[in-house]
């Protein structure tokens, strides 16, 4: 059930899980829209693959366009396009160029990945808003076809990039629950987002702030 669950939810100190709050974008003002990136560009503006010593190598890849397969489809309205976006996954025209991250640090089983998706015009201001939008009312799915039933908890905002949200989606299995935490953050033309996963109470809950700065800091570079 747990590897059934990763295909159709995703993927440093631990700070506690996060507690109920209004989806909301970071305070700042959301910045103008930077340069839109190609995939290459995306791929070497990847974190590097050995970040830190308990680090194993991270593979960076492009990754083709695509959506949501029907049948997986979360059974609250306003889950579906929230999570779609988040991933890269809805339909947007021009489509996004999209790269992919693994991460797998020494001592934690479940790792996490990146989603880095460049968009033309303000198609980063419109993707990044249907997620903060959707999180608004999105608290609980299902997916009939694999059996999952996600509860979704927001966070309050994180200062990341231009504009971010954090939210995690926690679901039953066998092993325990199974938590996601995403944080989604906008960088100019990228929604870039972060996806860490824990099983069954491991105690590694969040993607290292540390490295979402970072990777914000090599997007902006690639956009100037």
């Amino acid at each position: 059930m747990a590897v059934g669950a990763l295909a159709v939810v995703g993927c440093g100190a631990d700070p506690g899980r996060p507690a109920s709050a209004p989806a909301a974008a970071s305070p700042s003002a959301p910045a103008p829209a930077g340069r839109p990136l190609t995939a290459e560009q995306l791929v070497a503006a990847a974190l590097p693959g050995e970040e830190s010593p308990d680090a194993y190598g991270h593979p960076v890849f492009e990754r083709k366009s695509r959506v949501n397969d029907p049948r997986f489809q979360p059974s609250d309205p306003a889950c579906g396009p929230t999570l779609a976006a988040a991933r890269a996954w809805q339909n947007s025209s021009p489509a996004p160029a999209v790269a992919q991250q693994t991460f797998n640090w020494k001592g934690d089983i479940y790792g996490g990945m990146s989603i880095l998706a460049s968009y033309r015009g303000i198609g980063a201001k419109e993707a990044f808003a249907q997620v903060s939008e959707g999180l608004k009312t999105c608290r609980y799915y299902e997916i009939a076809a694999t059996r999952y039933k996600g509860t979704v908890t927001v966070a309050p905002a994180p200062r990341h990039g231009d504009e971010a949200v954090q939210f995690e989606v926690t679901a039953p299995t066998d092993l325990g629950p199974h938590v996601n935490q995403f944080t989604v953050v906008r960088v100019g033309s990228v929604v870039v987002t972060f996806t860490k996963l824990s099983v069954g109470g491991h105690v590694v809950r969040a993607f290292p702030p540390a490295l979402i700065d970072q990777q914000v800091s090599l997007l902006q570079q690639a956009q100037n």
